[in-house]
């Protein structure tokens, strides 16, 4: 094999891995730390684990449960909260988007349950679960305020009070300090505002940190290996994979994954979900992510700075919270740089350009596997005079293969005048002999198209769940006709149809190469394409056959036409 097909070879496994290493999802590396034995918990600062009587929860999980242990909330004061009479009570926030509830232990958020959007995946295609309790913590934003000196306070009770729909108060009065947690509720937006008031009686400073809490627990089924904790400081957006459980927990000698100081919003999120704790002074704010059990949980704090609390004094902290889908448009309306949690890959300007366009295309055509269809085809069509223009370069360079072949017979020891010989081949046909790679062009330029696409099908929560035809019911998930029974396999005709199309591609292209070296290329890119493709979102492989298709077409009329 001569040093050109070598280079041809390089050039084609170089552009998949080029695309492997820019467009596959890596969990961000994460600093050693020192993982607990299997099952332990790891307990630090104002990080408690919560007694838990109920089965885990996950970001995408069915409705909890909302049975409790006591009567439902009534106008009625509550007993004494050192009254073995006390019980814990429940409230529950309904709008036309969400179904919120909270508990008067510790004042925390159980739930909160999205209601236009369900887990296809699941039986009963439960609504959305935003809060990611697991076997730790079965509560978000509790508060310890460790620094009060009396311990951990997320586990005590409080009296509720309703002032009304959308307003909760949680009122506890412990040792002359009172703690007020003050919930407001968004009625047409997936917001909510937590006020935590403290007031000195106590006759002595205090200094709290007002550190409040969010689970992380990553799902236990296939296809959420992106879930994790995320925070965005510094002008960039920090995201730390919780699962696979070896990308968290490394060795080494803190417990502590990351801290990061000034930050905009901290908290967790999935591919189309995200819970954030918007600060209302990012200044003062921090986020610290710690392992909690080693399987797949791990603990967000949001911390303050501490400040000196004289007696008689009062000091409020308030954080905004944003619990919903990934809609750019809401995003961009809170602010805070929420929409930075759309990951929208190395080109975010191309993929929000393939977002419009799916949009404008479904407006046309209510089916996003049609609308991928348009847009495949109007990018062929402003591709196609380049494309034709390589094409055309290749069937010469395919042309001069004789009279090449007879400079090398003719010139076969002496590589000087060989070379020399072929030049002038070259200049009399008006080519290069670099021409031979002009058939990878077309694929290089369609590189960024692809990846833009990728993440455009990746990251639109439009997508999310949305059908083509027949088998098809999700273009952002990899399809499955059926499974190979004993063997758990899925068959998934689309890749399988895209390998073919390429081989066929490869037949109708003209090559520089001898027949050996053609057989191998025959069959070598289009089977390591099928295996690459996969795992990819069906969307994804619909763009790249019909792509293909299309190409074969217009070299099949480039084959056909004179010189």
């Amino acid at each position: 094999m001569d040093r050109n097909t070598l280079l041809f070879f390089a050039l084609s496994f170089g552009i998949m891995v080029l695309w492997y290493g820019l467009v596959a999802p890596k969990p961000e590396p994460a600093p050693p730390a020192a993982a607990p034995a299997p099952g332990e918990v790891a307990r630090r600062d104002d990080a408690t684990p919560s007694p838990t009587g109920e089965a885990a929860r996950e970001f995408e999980a069915p409705g909890v449960a909302t049975t409790t242990t006591s009567p439902p909330l009534s106008p009625s004061p509550s007993p004494p909260l050192n009254s073995p009479d006390w019980r814990e009570q429940r409230v529950a926030v309904e709008t036309d988007l969400y179904r919120a509830e909270l508990s008067s232990r510790g004042g925390v958020l159980l739930s909160f349950l999205l209601k236009a959007y369900s887990d296809a995946y699941l039986p009963g295609r439960p609504r959305v679960e935003m809060v990611t309790t697991g076997e730790a913590y079965d509560q978000a934003l509790a508060t310890p305020l460790r620094g009060l000196g009396f311990g951990d306070l997320s586990q005590l009770g409080y009296e509720v009070r309703r002032p009304d729909a959308q307003t909760v108060v949680f009122t506890r009065t412990h040792q002359g300090v009172t703690i007020r947690k003050r919930y407001r509720f968004s009625l047409d937006d997936y917001q909510l505002r937590l006020r935590i008031e403290l007031e000195n009686g106590a006759g002595r400073y205090l200094r709290p940190g007002f550190n409040t809490l969010w689970p992380g627990r990553a799902p236990a089924r296939a296809g959420f290996s992106e879930f994790g904790l995320v925070a965005y400081h510094d002008g960039g957006l920090e995201r730390f994979v919780i699962d696979p459980p070896d990308m968290l927990f490394g060795g080494g000698g803190s417990n502590t994954l990351a801290e990061f100081s000034g930050v905009d919003w901290a908290g967790a999120h999935s591919r189309y979900f995200l819970a954030a704790l918007i600060p209302d002074n990012p200044r003062d704010a921090r986020a610290r992510f710690d392992p909690v059990v080693v399987e797949r949980e791990a603990l967000l704090q949001l911390k303050f700075e501490e400040v000196e609390l004289p007696p008689g004094a009062r000091l409020d902290r308030e954080l905004r919270i944003y619990l919903g889908p990934k809609l750019s448009a809401r995003l961009e309306a809170i602010g805070s740089n929420l929409d930075q949690s759309i990951l929208r890959g190395w080109i975010p300007s191309l993929t929000r350009l393939f977002e419009q366009l799916l949009e404008a295309s479904y407006t046309v055509v209510p089916n996003y596997g049609v609308a991928i269809l348009l847009i495949t085809i109007l990018v062929r069509l402003v591709m196609a005079p380049l494309v034709a223009k390589q094409m055309k370069s290749m069937k010469k360079m395919s042309a001069l293969q004789p009279a090449i072949k007879e400079v090398q017979a003719k010139h076969p020891d002496d590589r000087e005048k060989q070379s020399a010989a072929m030049m002038a081949v070259y200049r009399e046909h008006g080519m290069s002999p670099f021409s031979m790679f002009s058939g990878c062009l077309p694929m290089l330029l369609q590189l960024p198209v692809f990846i833009g696409f990728y993440y455009a099908l990746q990251c639109a929560i439009a997508l999310r769940q949305q059908p083509f035809f027949g088998w098809i019911d999700d273009l952002s998930q990899p399809e499955a006709l059926f499974s190979i029974p004993g063997l758990d396999i899925p068959v998934r005709v689309l890749p399988l149809l895209m390998g073919a199309s390429m081989f066929f591609q490869q037949k109708f292209t003209p090559s520089a190469m001898d027949p050996a070296q053609m057989r191998i290329m025959l069959w070598v890119m289009p089977v390591m394409f099928t295996f690459l493709f996969y795992q990819f979102a069906s969307g994804l492989v619909l763009y790249w056959f019909t792509s293909t298709l299309l190409g074969i077409g217009q070299q099949w009329l480039t084959n056909r036409r004179a010189d």
